[in-house]
This record gives structure tokens, C-alpha cells and sequence, in this order.
């Protein structure tokens, strides 16, 4: 179950070009031209860049600029900020986003506190990170040794293929508004046979 948003996500940011636009935008705001001469990349190129990054909600316009040399300049800044989690495990595939939260101006402000000590907590940082991957890892091969002995049960007692995917769907995605959804059921359908067969 990966929505519009995620895919939209997905596919701006698998272009290396896109990358390196949001890459050269995080670190300062720009224009197209000043970007495709970042990039080396021509300026009509960039455009079309910049137009998917902008429908995709991973960039906005934060103002013009006049131009010495013609129309005035769009200026573009980056937004959306999120994580994406992509799980490709025997039993299950699943890909989230998880909005990172923008801080207001001057929360978290660390410009005074000197870089030897700003490196020593993105060291830390970044081992803390480390280990929480890998107690995630931990979590998804268990949730992944759970559902792979739940669709065997399931492939064994169902009695026909409707039955079998309402039971695999929801063991898949415990959403049972989502299964009734997919399969155009009505909701009490689905938890009568979630009754029946997993309680």
C-alpha cells in the first residue's frame, strides 16, 4: 500500500540531476541559471527539474529577483523535509515517509557552540542512528518470521482465494478499512472473517 505522495517522493528523487539540485538548495537558495551552472546541465534542463521538484512538493518559490540581463529570476528554496523507509523483507514490502518537522527560527540554534564540539555531536549522532537501525533490523526480522507462519496458517485454512487475500491483506497491513477498501467490501465483512480465522 504506497500512496501518491510517496511515489510522487519516490520519483523525483531517484534522478541523480533532481539530487543535486535539492542537494545545491539545501545549502543556499538559487535560480536556474545559477543551477544548471552548478550542475553543468543547460538551463531549459533545469527548468523541467525544477517544475517535477516543485509537484512534488520537495521545493517552492521563496521570491524573484530582478535580472541585469533580462526577466526577472525565480528564486527556489527546498521544503517537504521527510525520511523514507523502504522494507523488502520474504514476507512483506512496505515503504513509509515520515515528515521531519521544521524548527521554528532559532529552536535548536547551534551557530555559538564551537566545531570541534558541533563534530563530536554528529559523531554521536550518527552512532545513535547506527544503533537504532540496527535494533530496527532486529524488529523486522522477527515482524518478518511473524508474518511469514501467519500466511502459511492463512494459505492452509482458507477456504477459497477471497478469504485468503482479506487475511493475508490485513496480516499484511492491519489496516481493515484498507482491505474492504481494495476489494470493495463492506468493513463488517472483513472483520467477521478476521474473527473467524486470526481470533
Amino acid at each position: 500500500m504506497i500512496d501518491e505522495d510517496i511515489l510522487s517522493l519516490i520519483s523525483a528523487i531517484e534522478n541523480n540531476t533532481r539530487r543535486e539540485i535539492l542537494r545545491g538548495l539545501i545549502l543556499d537558495q538559487s535560480y536556474a541559471l545559477q543551477i544548471s551552472r552548478w550542475i553543468g546541465v543547460s538551463q531549459q534542463a533545469i527548468n523541467k527539474q525544477l517544475d517535477l521538484l516543485e509537484k512534488a512538493n520537495l521545493i517552492l518559490s521563496a521570491g524573484i529577483i530582478p535580472s541585469s540581463s533580462g526577466a526577472p529570476r525565480k528564486i527556489y528554496k527546498p521544503t517537504g523535509f521527510s525520511t523514507l523507509v523502504a522494507d523488502y523483507s520474504r514476507n512483506f514490502i512496505e515503504v513509509k515517509r515520515y515528515d521531519i518537522p521544521e524548527k521554528e527560527p532559532g529552536e535548536g540554534d547551534e551557530t555559538a557552540i564551537a566545531p570541534k564540539e558541533l563534530m563530536a555531536n554528529l559523531s554521536k549522532t550518527e552512532n545513535e542512528l547506527n544503533d537504532m537501525m540496527e535494533r530496527r533490523l532486529e524488529l523486522i526480522q522477527k515482524k518478518d518470521g511473524l508474518l511469514g507462519k501467519l500466511h502459511y496458517y492463512i494459505n492452509r485454512i482458507s477456504p477459497d482465494e477471497m478469504t485468503r487475500n482479506i487475511l493475508l491483506d490485513y496480516c499484511d497491513y492491519l489496516d481493515p478499512e484498507y482491505v474492504a477498501r481494495r476489494y470493495n467490501i463492506p468493513l463488517t465483512y472483513v472483520m467477521q472473517v478476521v474473527e473467524t480465522y486470526l481470533k
